[in-house]
């Protein structure tokens, strides 16, 4: 993999986002902030970088009963929307959705002193942490970039950064996605530290209206009912 260089003489870096741990922090709830250019928002936030590669991690959600059934749908048209992005790829996990018995919280046994238990539905992503902390590493053994940025708040993550550190020996960051930064990940004295505040959200939307090689699409129905639209039609991929 080569070396990114920069065109505008400034310090190169690659952004790696978690993008369920995005959602979850900054988006939930927020439809009129949903329809997020990674591009734009990395501009705001990392203005004296030259960002040539953004990758994102998430997994394809399916309709699970109780939730919003549009939800996927709505998932296929922002991965769409960021496939015109030049700087973006993406990176798939797995979405499960599996029925477990598990102990009741507060812990109660039954007669035979065993834990009560109780059949849940346990919603989860698998494989995007493990993808996102591999590509990170990997990138840095390769001197891809100057520094290396990654915008999640989970700890987990936390080695994955001291590798980069310690064995490629190259600069990192952490972009927080809202609030305060996990202790596990300020313990590593990221050289830089970014939060992304709602104005920055704002700021960073994609166009209603979208052309790539497939044709014009928009912004979700009820994304652009949540909030006053942002109008204008984008670039096409490519």
């Amino acid at each position: 993999m080569p070396t990114l260089t920069s065109t505008a003489g400034k310090p190169t870096a690659a952004v790696y986002v978690d993008g369920f741990n995005l959602f979850r922090r900054a988006l939930h709830g927020r439809g009129d902030l949903k329809w997020l250019d990674l591009e734009l928002l990395c501009s705001h936030l990392l203005p004296t970088y030259d960002v040539g590669q953004i990758r994102y991690f998430t997994a394809r959600v399916r309709h699970v009963e109780g939730r919003n059934p549009s939800g996927p749908q709505n998932q296929e048209a922002y991965l769409r929307a960021l496939a015109t992005l030049p700087s973006v790829s993406l990176h798939f996990g797995t979405f499960r959705a599996d029925k477990r018995w598990m102990a009741l919280s507060p812990l109660e046994r039954d007669a035979a002193g065993e834990p009560r238990r109780v059949r849940v539905r346990k919603i989860e992503e698998k494989g995007t942490d493990v993808s996102l902390a591999s590509h990170m590493v990997c990138d840095a053994m390769h001197d891809l970039v100057d520094t290396y940025f990654l915008l999640s708040n989970d700890s987990d993550f936390a080695e994955a950064l001291r590798l980069v550190r310690s064995r490629a020996r190259r600069q990192v960051g952490l972009i927080v996605p809202a609030g305060a930064a996990a202790r596990e990940l300020l313990r590593l004295e990221p050289d830089e530290i970014r939060v992304v505040r709602e104005g920055n959200l704002r700021e960073s939307q994609f166009p209603d209206r979208i052309v790539d090689e497939l044709g014009g699409f928009s912004r979700p129905k009820a994304w652009r009912e949540a909030g006053a639209p942002f109008r204008g039609t984008g670039p096409r991929a490519g």
